[in-house]
């Protein structure tokens, strides 16, 4: 049985606990409280962490690690990183400049992860279709320093949700391939 930590970064509100109850169907452990936060219009946020534990068909387990979006809980990011197999940052594509909005997020990544394979999801796609994709490509190759695939999806989406988390263990799984044969 192997054992995957997948940890999700983003923006408040770019969907990271949706993306982890879509794929926990449901059952997830989060820490959400009132948010405080005025510049966002969000009844609720998270302060810690959302978790969700997901046994997979074949036996694997699943262990996904939603963090909070906010600056001001960034220290707990590189907690949540390490052993981490995989990550996803979301981008919210309804922010006014999503390319940079992922700079945080990259830099968190390359500094506390590493060359963990990751994926980008571009949620809220659907109310922004034209948001510049090669703006947010060249962003994330600039800031991670490594070209990142990246999946435009609705977070609500079970479909999407999946699709975007096939991305990333193919991801998972061609590193490891790549590492047995180093």
């Amino acid at each position: 049985m192997i054992e995957h930590k997948v940890v999700i970064l983003g923006a408040m509100g770019a969907g990271k606990s949706t993306l982890v109850r879509a794929v926990a169907g449901g059952t997830v452990i989060d820490t959400d409280v009132l948010n405080t936060d005025a510049s966002s219009s969000k009844l609720v946020t998270t302060v810690a962490m959302d978790y969700a534990d997901v046994s997979l068909p074949n036996g694997d387990r699943l262990r996904l690690y939603g963090t909070p979006g906010q600056e001001r809980f960034s220290f707990i990011w590189p907690v949540l990183l390490q052993g981490a197999r995989g990550v996803v940052i979301l981008a919210d594509a309804s922010s006014p400049d999503v390319a940079q909005e992922m700079e945080r997020y990259l830099l968190a990544l390359r500094e506390h992860a590493g060359t963990v394979p990751a994926v980008i999801g571009v949620s809220k796609f659907d109310l922004v279709p034209d948001v510049d994709l090669d703006a947010c490509l060249l962003q994330a190759q600039k800031t991670a320093g490594r070209p990142l695939p990246l999946v435009p999806f609705d977070a609500r989406s079970e479909d999407a949700v999946m699709l975007l988390m096939d991305v990333l263990m193919g991801e998972v799984e061609a590193a490891a391939l790549v590492g047995a044969h180093d």
